[in-house]
């Protein structure tokens, strides 16, 4: 039945029986050198390693070479020694090519020793808990979300975490040339964070290495070792430990080239010509040359050959599963192999001491022995036997998923039953937050379907590469709308394009589609929808105004909507996203503040979990606008909450940065600075470089408050600026960051060049409340620098007007602060006395204190000295409680100038403080727990180390129990003045 010739092979019947006699001649154990031949630098290369890893800074190692180079002997040989020595766990996985494919295949095969199995397991604590759907088969349905990718990256990294507790951890990975891309990107995921872990990470491939292999290479940490040929001396050597005596030149030389100094191919040479009874001098010459050729292929298929029918159709049936047999696997490779399973094991006992398989595993002693297996097998054959394993393992009950790993091996698809078992691996794989996993399925799956059954397939292949490959995603949802003719499908899919296309920066051609999909949608559905078509034409519509509402061109599509659907009650989930984004929309173009209050509020009102991030931020966006504070830092924080529950770093990381701004504006910049650099510090750490400017525009404001121009500038530098004109929500802000810093520098030109851009991203698209984006400020600000007071007057009036018009307190303060700073000294005292009183009753702080520098100054310019003492008094003391070193630093200058006296300066240590350790500090004397304040913070436990570190160092503390009464007893830093 079974066909393994050995083929190049010259053995006449008597040398072949040597093979079966092999059980007499080396006692049924393997023949092969005890110690590491050579190696010598490696082997002290990686001990290095190993040790310094061990013990507390983390290391990772990559071996590359070819097949048999001595990779696998090097980690078998040298790392058990130092676990023992480190008392260190060991976990270790040999990747499959059958399994490569099989999203976080290779950390759960490394993980399976430990049993972990459900949530109640200890080492699954807290946030370790999400890695459980990688390490078992089965995923419950309810586990899918939408994007499940970062939980179980944090919850691996966690699990990690919790076993480098107990003991150093050593993680090894062989064959790793064959292991997935998701696995290999959380042991990236893993060294960003591994700090000083007790951990060793050690890979051995062949070289050829994929995207997730060489983003490994570039860590710091991470070191490869190339493994190259034997030398002829360690050749030498090792002919003298397996054939009992040194060889003759001439042997060592015909020994050489027929091996090239591979450490498999010599040790197999030598183990036949052993066999031979070959001893190693000239006259073993010829035999070494005839059996070196194709040693490996020969020596495996002579002693096959040796073997009865039955063992050769075990191996074979082993080379096809792939090494990965399952548990219970012999009852399936007697079904494949057509044996009894009684014989099973009595022919894995003849192949294990004929060093085919390695002993108490399923497993050969070495992938290129099954691959010659293979080799040795017509390809039709190795076809057929893959698609009766992969019906048997279906029928087994097999996760679909290793079932699949058999079809992606076959040519073609003959049995309809292969396509579902592909879509069940996909969504198995998207479920343990492997989508590139899924997606490879998924493809495969398509090129074997009809046009109409690929609508679904194309929808769930989007999903999965939304996240990894928008672009494709994006195509993919185009195929989908191109093949569709039901438009409730249709519509489903345009929710789903929009938002992909928004990541991809195209709201324009998304607008568009979306706008002709919801006309089709109202067409059908016809006034009197269903429950289920009335929610879904809703989803279609918040869709619309969240993607239409990022460029500045598609904002007319929104006006003509807002004039022929009226605004729905609130009553489901989807009424509510339309009632945020009109809140947000109707905001910046200052309508009456208290319908906008109430839009965001209907929006806000039931659990916010039940929302979208973007609907919930742009509910408490309104609010802020409207001085709502409280209201705004509640929605806030649910987000916040509900991102750190489920793991969401993207909704954390820009739900912080947003929340920075509403901290900015009302002066509290301790928060906002906390907030900021905590976004900040999440956003780069993860492979988002042009994923959003919010955390870097953020991040160059905190550092103008504090005059630090050159670390602003650089933080801006990191934003694309190739499209900021057109964008309406990004381009204000980083124009207006851009202008101030150019301000600060003296180029005042630079400065009005940048905020009349911002100007005029505002009106091309019919923003016009004045409190969105302050750029009429700056440029008063500006212009009465220059003298040019007139130049700005227009401009002031206008957004006084619509000041007016939008109908809160901050609005009219700033109007009458622009304003005073353009008139002459007496009328300007006036005005901005006017300025001060109506901003003081609003959460404008900072707001305030600049409208007091403004009006100490005027003063000043009035001849009204003590006047402007007062005023520079009030504004130096505000600035500084509110964090502002620019604006302190200027209202001091004016206060000397106006002949006031400086008290010595009075800071707080806590002033020292940067934003993160600031909000580790409170963290932690709230009483959290070093690894409850990472985990909360999405950040190691060593960062909060050192961020505590230096927090004790810049206050004066010596331990955590200082915390609170050195928080609580130190004042917001304040300036005294005499």
């Amino acid at each position: 039945m079974v066909a393994l010739s050995p083929r190049g092979c010259r053995r006449g019947g008597r040398e072949l029986a040597r093979v079966v006699e092999d059980d007499e001649r080396d006692g049924g154990r393997p023949v092969r050198p005890s110690p590491i031949v050579g190696r010598s630098s490696e082997v002290a290369a990686l001990t290095a390693r190993a040790r310094s890893a061990l013990s507390g800074r983390s290391q990772a190692v990559v071996l590359r070479g070819p097949a048999g180079i001595g990779k696998t002997r090097l980690i078998e040989g040298l790392l058990p020694g130092l676990a023992l020595e480190h008392r260190a766990t060991v976990l270790r996985a040999d990747c499959r090519e059958v399994t490569s494919g099989v999203g976080y295949g290779a950390v759960r095969a490394l993980f399976a020793p430990l049993g972990i199995t459900g949530e109640d397991d200890p080492r699954l604590t807290a946030s370790a808990r999400w890695a459980l759907p990688v390490l078992t088969e089965n995923v419950a349905a309810d586990d899918l979300s939408d994007s499940p990718s970062y939980r179980v990256l944090h919850g691996l990294y966690w699990l990690v975490v919790n076993l480098a507790a107990e003991a150093p951890l050593v993680l090894v990975l062989d064959n790793a040339h064959w292991c997935d891309e998701r696995s290999l990107h959380w042991l990236d995921f893993l060294l960003r964070r591994a700090d000083d872990l007790p951990l060793l990470v050690v890979l051995a491939h062949r070289g050829a290495g994929s995207a997730g292999l060489g983003a490994l290479l570039t860590h710091s940490r991470c070191t490869s070792t190339d493994l190259g040929p034997l030398s002829p001396e360690e050749i030498a050597d090792l002919a003298g430990n397996m054939l009992g005596a040194r060889p003759t030149p001439a042997f060592l030389r015909a020994c050489v080239e027929v091996s090239g100094g591979n450490p498999l191919l010599t040790a197999r040479l030598f183990t036949e010509l052993r066999r031979d009874g070959a001893f190693p001098d000239d006259a073993a010459v010829a035999r070494a040359r005839e059996v070196g050729r194709d040693v490996l292929a020969s020596s495996v298929l002579l002693r096959l050959a040796g073997l009865p029918e039955q063992a050769r159709a075990v191996a074979l049936a082993v080379a096809v599963l792939g090494g990965a047999v399952p548990e219970g696997g012999a009852d399936v490779v007697s079904m494949l192999a057509g044996v009894q399973t009684r014989m099973v094991g009595v022919c894995t006992e003849a192949l294990r001491r004929n060093e085919v398989l390695r002993p108490g595993e399923l497993d050969f002693v070495h992938d290129e022995v099954r691959a010659a297996v293979l080799a040795a097998t017509p390809a039709k054959q190795v076809d057929r036997l893959r698609m009766r394993a992969a019906r048997l393992l279906n029928d087994a009950g097999r996760p679909a998923e290793e079932v699949a790993n058999q079809l992606m091996l076959l040519e073609g698809l003959p049995e309809p039953w292969m396509l579902g078992v592909l879509t069940d691996a996909a969504a198995q794989a998207e479920q343990r937050g492997a989508p590139d996993a899924a997606a490879s399925y998924l493809t495969r799956a398509l090129k074997h379907l009809e046009p109409a059954a690929q609508i679904p397939v194309r929808a769930q292949l989007a999903r999965c590469l939304a996240h990894t490959d928008p672009v494709g995603a994006l195509d993919q949802l185009g195929r989908v709308l191109s093949l569709s003719t039901d438009v409730r499908q249709r519509a489903e899919v345009a929710v789903h394009y929009g938002l992909t296309a928004l990541a991809m920066q195209k709201a324009p051609e998304a607008t568009a589609m979306l706008s002709d999909v919801l006309a089709e949608l109202g067409e059908a559905i016809g006034p009197e929808p269903t429950a289920a078509d009335a929610d879904l034409r809703t989803r279609l519509w918040a869709a619309l105004l969240f993607v239409g509402s990022d460029e500045k061109t598609t904002m007319p599509v929104l006006r003509e909507l807002a004039r022929t659907m009226p605004l729905p009650q609130g009553e489901t989930p989807a009424e509510r996203e339309v009632l945020a984004m009109a809140s947000s929309l109707a905001a910046v173009e200052c309508k009456p503040v208290e319908h906008v209050v109430d839009l965001a509020r209907r929006a806000l009102r039931g659990p916010t979990g039940a929302l979208p991030t973007w609907a919930v931020l742009n509910a408490a966006f309104t609010l802020q606008m409207a001085d709502k504070t409280d209201e705004s830092l509640a929605a806030f924080g649910s987000v916040l909450e509900d991102s750190r529950e489920h793991a969401n770093l993207w909704s954390y990381c820009m739900t912080l940065a947003s929340r920075a701004l509403l901290h900015h504006s009302v002066g509290d910049l301790a928060e906002f600075n906390a907030d900021i650099h905590t976004a900040h510090a999440v956003f780069v750490q993860e492979p988002w470089e042009n994923a959003g400017m919010v955390p870097w525009v953020g991040l160059a404001v905190s550092h103008l408050e504090r005059a630090e121009l050159d670390e602003a500038e650089a933080a801006l530098a990191h934003v694309r600026t190739d499209r900021i004109d057109d964008l309406i929500w990004e381009g204000p802000h980083y124009l207006m960051a851009a202008a101030k810093l150019h301000w600060r520098r003296g180029d005042l030109d630079g400065a009005l060049d940048h905020l009349f851009r911002c100007g005029a991203i505002l009106e091309d698209s019919g923003i016009t409340n004045p409190l969105y984006a302050r750029w009429w400020i700056d440029v008063a600000y500006i212009r009465a620098e220059q003298g040019r007071q007139s130049q700005a007057g227009e401009i002031v009036e206008r957004a006084q007007d619509l000041a007016q018009q939008w109908g809160t307190l901050r609005g009219v303060g700033l109007g009458l602060l622009a304003e005073g700073v353009l008139a002459e000294p007496r009328r300007a005292v006036r005005v901005l006395s006017e300025a001060v009183e109506v901003l003081s009753a609003t959460p404008a702080r900072l707001d305030h204190a600049h409208a007091l520098c403004k009006l100490g100054q005027a003063s000043l310019c009035a001849d009204e000295a003590k006047g402007a003492r007062e005023h520079l008094r009030g504004a130096l003391d505000l600035a500084t409680r509110c964090g502002s070193q620019v604006l302190a630093n200027e209202a001091g200058r004016l206060l000397v100038f106006a002949g006031g006296r400086l008290r010595k300066e009075i800071r707080s240590p806590i002033d020292g403080l940067t934003g993160s350790e600031r909000r580790v500090a409170v963290m932690a004397a709230e009483g959290n727990s070093n690894r409850e304040i990472a985990e909360s913070l999405f950040v190691t436990v060593r960062t909060v180390e050192v961020h505590l570190t230096n927090v004790y160092r810049k206050l004066g503390l010596s331990r955590r129990a200082e915390l609170p009464g050195a928080l609580a007893l130190t004042p917001a830093s304040e300036k005294g003045t005499a």
